[in-house]
């Protein structure tokens, strides 16, 4: 939700590919790293048990884990200002859940009949591999350029085939060739569309790419000044 929110990508973007393109652990990293910690600090408080199974062997299964720490009992005053609500489907099935205006989040494929995983294999091409400058340079972006290559690296944008998912108006052939054999796809977009050969060479170096893959290599400044001169409008 905190992806989603800072860089201005669409609800529907799955987890795994903001979590790459930015360069955050996954949540279950995060998880893990947190439990163990929460169980050193039970752990030297006298109010935690090792288990051979289960939970509770979290601290045996890790050699690195000191006997021993000098954790003392924090004192905390919190609040929180919102509320996190997770409601069953057939709470969401028929209505949003939730409070007159509350944000909804779907990032597992349950509003697109599960299609997430078909427009993940996007990012996965586009951006194959952590890389902290790469994630750094899309963050020193504007807000609206880094929605722009988050939303079309991604294919969750209120282009072609994802608008259609959505029940949004999309258009049925390629808003820039006119060709009514192609559909609006990131493929089409970022490698084969020949109206916007000349803007791709200008700002990917090639007038076609061979595949999404040849983004990989291509900074994310070039990639938003290419979207924006598409007038391929994603949001």
């Amino acid at each position: 939700m905190a992806e989603v929110c800072i860089t201005g990508a669409m609800r529907t973007t799955p987890s795994d590919a903001l979590d790459a393109i930015l360069n955050i652990p996954p949540i279950r990293q995060i998880s893990i790293e947190m439990s163990t910690l929460a169980a050193i600090r039970l752990r030297d408080l006298d109010y935690w048990k090792d288990h051979l199974t289960g939970h509770s062997s979290i601290l045996l299964k890790n050699n690195n884990i000191p006997s021993k720490t000098d954790y003392c009992m924090p004192t905390e005053h919190m609040a929180t200002p919102f509320h996190t609500l997770i409601p069953k489907r057939d709470e969401w099935t028929s209505a949003t859940p939730g409070q007159e205006g509350a944000l909804s989040f779907y990032t597992d494929g349950s509003k697109l009949d599960n299609q997430n995983s078909l427009v993940g294999r996007v990012a996965r091409q586009s951006w194959p591999h952590i890389d902290k400058a790469r994630s750094n340079a899309l963050c020193n972006l504007s807000r609206r350029d880094c929605s722009l290559v988050i939303r079309s690296l991604t294919g969750h944008w209120l282009i072609g085939i994802h608008a259609q998912r959505l029940n949004s108006p999309y258009n049925d052939f390629c808003r820039s060739c006119r060709d009514e054999e192609e559909e609006e796809s990131p493929e089409h977009f970022f490698c084969f569309c020949p109206a916007l050969s000349s803007r791709r060479f200008r700002f990917l170096g090639k007038p076609f790419l061979d595949g999404l893959g040849d983004l990989a290599s291509l900074s994310p400044r070039k990639i938003a000044q290419f979207v924006q001169s598409s007038n391929w409008t994603p949001f």
